[in-house]
């Protein structure tokens, strides 16, 4: 064979084993991008199972939104909030269930928040109760957490055997704010006052049905309503503006936005009902007898609508029946609830903040 023959011979199985090193050099790497294509999809399905949360829920009563199952049957604490100036922007009304704001002495107002589920760890600034305020507590069975009474509101919670932490007498469930003067400046929190509940024995199970709920976001019968302002007294005045991106109602205090201190952020509200009732002064001090049993008109506002209502209250601690037009149980929304009690007096302009 010819030298010629043999190099061309050499050369060809050269070409041959370069080849075959290119393609097992080639499918190594094609076996290492695999490879780590694998192992970005498990670590990114990883991600996405923790951003699921597992943890079983129900429906809260409050709001007819979702909360951890633990909750069930739970009974709601319902705190006492102050409104009075030096107390805003108050801490965890955002996050409330369920808001009663009733007129209290001195031409202001002063609020009733519920919680369920919420894990809202800074509520206040919280101050003293009022008979009234205890009928709405009853309502929902709940644990009253206050700061102080008026002498008639603490013999009433003597009287009606109520679950309740007060300030006064504890030194643990609460915490004053040292930025605030005393006695804008007690707070506590959801998991505090747990705690002290769960020490005092007062956690027991209780079938609770507050709200009859409608089992979509749907809109609500009756007359637009964008905006409008509740005249509570005359340097006193709430406004609500509706924002259709979201749904829900904007919430003003004498013209300014009304946020949360902790957040920062505008506090906003699904549903809202505006309940008359009748009020009388009943001592020096200005405070007052509100009618809370008994019978009423009012309003109720959700998703840019009101339609008129009627509510009535058979006892003290008997729950508020609302009725629509129709004379037929009141559906709501779920989402939380703001219940706005004015006097035969107080105003309720529409198109105004």
């Amino acid at each position: 064979m010819s030298p010629h023959r043999y190099v061309t011979i050499f050369l060809i199985i050269l070409v041959l084993l370069l080849s075959s090193g290119c393609v097992h050099k080639n499918k190594d790497f094609t076996d290492i991008e695999q490879s780590d294509d694998i192992a970005e999809d498990e670590q990114r399905s990883d991600l996405d199972q923790k951003d699921i949360d597992s943890t079983p829920k129900i429906k809260s009563p409050l709001t007819g939104l979702d909360i951890d199952a633990k909750y069930e049957g739970q009974k709601p604490l319902a705190v006492m909030i102050e409104n009075e100036y030096k107390s805003r922007p108050q801490s965890g009304l955002d996050k409330a269930g369920v808001v009663y704001e009733v007129m209290a002495e001195g031409g202001i107002t002063r609020f009733l928040a519920l919680y369920m589920g919420a894990k809202c760890d800074e509520i206040g600034p919280i101050r003293s109760a009022r008979p009234y305020f205890i009928d709405y507590a009853m309502e929902f069975d709940s644990i009253y957490v206050h700061y102080g009474a008026s002498p008639e509101a603490y013999r009433d919670l003597q009287k009606q055997k109520i679950n309740t932490i007060d300030g006064i007498y504890d030194n643990v469930t609460f915490w004053r704010d040292p930025s605030r003067k005393k006695p804008h400046n007690a707070y506590s929190s959801e998991e505090r006052i747990l705690k002290t509940a769960e020490k005092r024995g007062m956690l027991k199970r209780v079938a609770l049905k507050l709200w009859n709920f409608n089992d979509t976001n749907e809109t609500t019968s009756g007359t637009a309503l964008d905006s409008f302002k509740l005249v509570y007294y005359k340097n006193y005045n709430v406004g609500y503006i509706y924002d259709p991106t979201i749904m829900m109602y904007k919430r003003y205090i004498n013209g300014a936005p009304h946020t949360d201190r902790k957040s920062g952020e505008p506090i906003y509200v699904k549903n809202i009902i505006i309940q008359y009732s009748n009020s009388k002064v009943i001592d020096d001090e200005g405070r007052l007898r509100i009618d809370t049993p008994g019978s009423g008109k009012g309003y109720y506002i959700s998703n840019g609508f009101v339609q008129e209502i009627d509510w009535q209250k058979m006892s003290r601690n008997s729950r508020t029946i609302y009725y629509d037009k129709d004379g037929l149980l009141l559906k709501i929304n779920p989402g939380n609830t703001w219940i706005q009690v004015l006097n035969q007096s107080s105003k309720f302009e529409r198109n105004e903040i």
